[in-house]
């Protein structure tokens, strides 16, 4: 009888592949970020994220902890917390005049975006110069999982370092939108608005490492649910 040998390579190990090779062109056609002179292409930059969403490497992304950490934005069409605000200074420096000398009066820095556990869980911050004067705005926003891909993003506060400026959002005026995450690894983030369109960040922190605590609940709560009622 003819004998068939294994495959020597899985679908898995295919997918994995694909994911890493689209991940590399991905970092490739955004290394120089926001402030850079050229734009990338966005029907690329679309075409390879078609590609690494089929291979989201985490079910649950809109509840991970890999959420928590610092991201720096590299490719922004409005969809995270605070980048509409960010794509307005962008265009107003760009239009900005230069002084006589040919250098550039005004000029806007990478935005990062901050997200933590507790609320407000994210923050938006971006660094000007405007003249001699350089100032850091920030915009902090809840954040609130509604489902495993879907977060629920809550202004509550704009800062500004010059002046030590704070501004609330006063429940009237509360701008509210959902967002999904189509994206998410220990590096690489991806959020997508309502309209589809997507931002790209990049952690520039490494991913916090479950606390023992935590660990230690997850295990009292496994033991209390094989304890309850009708557990098998």
């Amino acid at each position: 009888a003819d004998t068939f040998s294994e495959p020597a390579f899985s679908d898995d190990d295919f997918a994995i592949d694909e994911a890493a090779i689209a991940k590399e062109a991905l970092k490739a056609e955004i290394a120089d970020g926001m402030t850079a002179k050229t734009r990338p292409d966005k029907a690329v930059v679309g075409e390879i994220l078609l590609a690494l969403e089929a291979q989201n490497p985490t079910r649950s992304p809109a509840t991970s902890p890999l959420l928590n950490g610092k991201w720096k934005v590299m490719f922004a069409s409005g969809a995270s917390p605070g980048l509409k605000a960010l794509t307005l200074l962008l265009r107003s420096a760009q239009r900005a005049p230069k002084s006589p000398s040919g250098a550039e009066l005004s000029e806007v820095g990478d935005a990062f975006l901050t997200i933590k556990p507790e609320q407000p869980r994210a923050e938006a911050s971006v660094r000007t110069r405007l003249l001699s004067f350089e100032n850091t705005a920030k915009l902090n926003s809840q954040l609130e999982a509604e489902s495993a891909v879907r977060l629920r993003e809550t202004y509550a506060s704009a800062e500004s370092e010059y002046g030590g400026l704070k501004l609330p959002f006063s429940n009237g005026a509360q701008y509210k939108r959902s967002l999904l995450v189509s994206y998410l690894d220990d590096e690489l983030l991806v959020v997508r608005d309502a309209f589809g369109r997507p931002d790209v960040l990049m952690r520039v922190d490494s991913p916090a490492a479950p606390t023992p605590s935590g660990a230690a609940e997850a295990d009292g709560a496994d033991a209390a649910d094989d304890e309850a009622p009708g557990a098998s």
